[in-house]
């Protein structure tokens, strides 16, 4: 297999500044204060909003930063490319997002990482593959070969089909839903995945510019409730049972200077993410980071924030990647935990 990067690639230390441009969302600013030299116990978070990132909300808003001696503020982009960007830059101290990407960086030698807790895993049904009710698309095999494909999230690393045109969009989800795939008999090469906004998705099913979607919170749920969709595929089931999907990053050079910056960062958030454990927290902050009404917040499938680093589940990641061929050079997630 061979792995390419379409559009706006996944590092800045690998393409012209000029090709690397990408719109920020400034005003998504939050936190107990600014500060993004990284200094002292003063650190930006650079993350794209979304249900993973509740609980680092959360801190923000119930002061468990400033508990820990710290001055925190989160900025909100568009892309991880954006992330990045930011993190290599000096910009951000810490960026939170899919583990594939993150875990691409340190592969293919584009960065040196540090993982610095694990962010959120995944629940049953919390990464689906939806179809109309009436499509006939109801069993993982009928999703082979369909001429409209399978929308799912644009992502900056795809992967070749040998002996095609085709390409998957590697995240998280692809990499999961494949997996499954593949147990239930139905070869990856098969699907025809079609890359979009994650916003646009509801409405290519609905106008039947695809067939079926892979979808996450809150667009599962979405689809459900504007267009009575159904579960054809459940991404987060069997081998991939509890996946971790996203955790926080920073540079090794940032975590070898600011030893005590990131362990106070790390007892803030676990004291979060442990607070997450209940819905109520985590319901508090989804409006504002995904836009969805408090009554949707209330029915969301959510997947588990967990409360401390476990590094063999966060292997199993790792693993899959390079057993799939995302990534050649295999990874030693024990190895980003430590100097």
């Amino acid at each position: 297999m061979r792995l390419a990067c379409t559009g706006v690639r996944i590092s800045v230390l690998r393409i012209a500044s000029a090709v690397l441009s990408v719109a920020v969302l400034a005003s998504g600013c939050s936190g107990s204060g600014a500060g993004a030299s990284g200094t002292g116990g003063r650190i930006t978070v650079a993350v794209v909003p979304g249900i993973d990132t509740a609980p680092l909300s959360v801190a923000v808003q119930d002061g468990l930063f400033s508990q820990h001696g710290l001055n925190v503020t989160v900025k909100d982009y568009q892309s991880l490319d954006a992330e990045f960007q930011a993190l290599t830059s000096g910009q951000a101290q810490i960026a939170a997002g899919d583990y594939t990407a993150f875990f691409y960086e340190q592969a293919t030698g584009h960065a040196s990482l540090r993982l610095i807790a694990d962010g959120y895993d995944a629940a049953p049904n919390s990464v689906a593959i939806l179809a109309l009710p009436g499509s006939g698309i109801t069993t993982p095999q009928k999703l082979q070969d369909l001429p409209e494909g399978v929308g799912t999230p644009s992502a900056p690393l795809t992967q070749m089909i040998p002996s095609s045109t085709a390409v998957v969009p590697y995240s998280i989800q692809t990499l999961a839903a494949e997996e499954v795939l593949q147990n239930d008999g139905v070869s990856p090469s098969s699907v025809n995945w079609k890359p979009m906004q994650p916003q646009d998705m509801i409405g290519a099913l609905r106008s039947g510019q695809v067939k079926a979607i892979l979808a996450t919170e809150p667009y599962i749920l979405e689809a459900e409730e504007q267009l009575g969709a159904v579960e054809v595929l459940d991404a987060s089931s069997g081998v991939t049972s509890g996946l971790p999907l996203s955790g926080y990053f920073s540079l090794a050079s940032y975590a070898n200077a600011s030893p005590s910056a990131v362990q106070a960062f790390q007892a803030a958030l676990d004291q979060a993410q442990s607070d997450c454990a209940q819905r109520g927290p985590v319901q508090t902050v989804l409006p504002q980071l995904t836009g969805m009404r408090t009554g949707e917040a209330a029915l969301v499938t959510l997947g588990t924030y967990p409360s401390s680093l476990n590094v063999n589940e966060v292997q199993r990641v790792a693993t899959l990647m390079y057993d799939s061929g995302m990534i050649s050079n295999p990874i030693n997630v024990s190895a980003l935990t430590s100097g």
